[in-house]
């Protein structure tokens, strides 16, 4: 983990004219011009790393994929940046849009390499991101942070996930592996699942319990009634941005048979702005909240007070109390 942070930090240059160079996620050299002021995010992930690192005023253009359209999630959001909704971006990004926009930099994702290209020739350079592990995380953070001088801030943002990281794991790493449950992710759709290389898998290990998707290649995935009967997941934890809700398994007779519905072991996972199940910062918020799911009070952490305190230190925004029972209560 420390060694890919080391190896990041030598892809990273000052140059003699205050611009920088930096070597993306995806291996290309990016010049990024001193102090840039108008930053965009064309990639929802990508924006749920600027906000941490940086003045929402920077911001000038971000996908804001999957914040909820909820009266709490809109309230925090629009607490942290006033004007966040001038900025969204739609689905279809163009380089026409950003170029409008006067951005000075723009951080994607790696399926955005052509726009990143046809930016390039218009001089406005992109850092494409594609975090899918936990030292991936880690990487992008430190390379954000670099990209617009905020290293200082970077790391204390990863020194929180590290901390968080390491007291997950120090407290489930001993538990034997009958006694740890298994798991399924399911995502926008009740048969859509969660394969064993994303980050959902990662998150459920360290949680304390068993993916049984983790033969599974690739992304999402489509999968039949059939397959998840003979996983028999003792617990389903349904993403946040779903529209499935734990109820609609209930009432469905197919599912009827599968262990976590019987028993009562479904969850949709919670969310205020930023999805938890997803390869960012705020996500180790997700995997306190599995860990306390599947092996209650094991962690030595309190949930709430980890939230209160990401969010203050990080988006600058106090949570009452109320909120975070809100928040937790969904």
């Amino acid at each position: 983990m420390h060694r890919s942070l080391i190896v990041l930090c030598l892809t990273v240059f000052v140059m003699g004219t205050g611009q920088v160079l930096v070597v993306d996620q995806a291996g290309r050299e990016v010049v990024v011009p001193g102090q840039p002021a108008r930053i965009a995010s064309a990639f929802g992930v990508a924006t749920a790393y600027l906000y941490p690192l940086i003045n929402p005023e920077q911001i000038v253009a971000a996908r804001y994929l999957g914040v909820p359209d909820h009266p709490l999630s809109q309230a925090v959001m629009a607490r942290i940046d006033p004007r966040y909704q001038e900025k969204a971006l739609g689905a279809e990004i163009t380089a026409e849009e950003l170029v409008a926009r006067n951005v000075d930099l723009v951080f994607a994702g790696l399926k955005h390499k052509d726009l990143a290209q046809i930016l390039a020739e218009v001089g406005i350079p992109t850092i494409l991101i594609g975090p899918e592990t936990f030292e991936g995380v880690q990487e992008a953070t430190l390379l954000v942070g670099r990209a617009l001088s905020q290293g200082d801030r970077a790391q204390a943002l990863i020194d929180f996930y590290q901390a968080v990281l390491a007291a997950i794991a120090g407290a489930t790493a001993s538990i034997p592996q009958g006694e740890r449950p298994k798991v399924l992710v399911l995502g926008t759709a009740a048969l859509r699942v969660a394969s064993g290389a994303m980050y959902q898998s990662r998150m459920i290990e360290l949680a304390g319990g068993v993916s049984v998707t983790a033969g599974l290649p690739g992304s999402w995935q489509n999968v039949n009634i059939e397959q998840v009967m003979i996983w028999n997941p003792d617990v389903i934890v349904i993403v946040p941005y779903s529209s499935v809700n734990p109820a609609d398994l209930r009432r469905d007779p197919f599912w009827a048979e599968i262990k976590a519905v019987k028993s009562g072991h479904v969850y949709k996972m919670p969310q205020l702005l930023f999805a938890w199940d997803t390869p960012i910062p705020e996500s180790v918020l997700g995997i306190l909240w599995l860990a306390e799911l599947l092996h209650p009070g094991r962690v030595a952490l309190s949930l709430s007070e980890t939230i209160r305190k990401f969010y203050g230190e990080f988006y600058r925004c106090e949570l009452s109390w109320e909120e975070l029972s809100a928040l937790l209560a969904e």
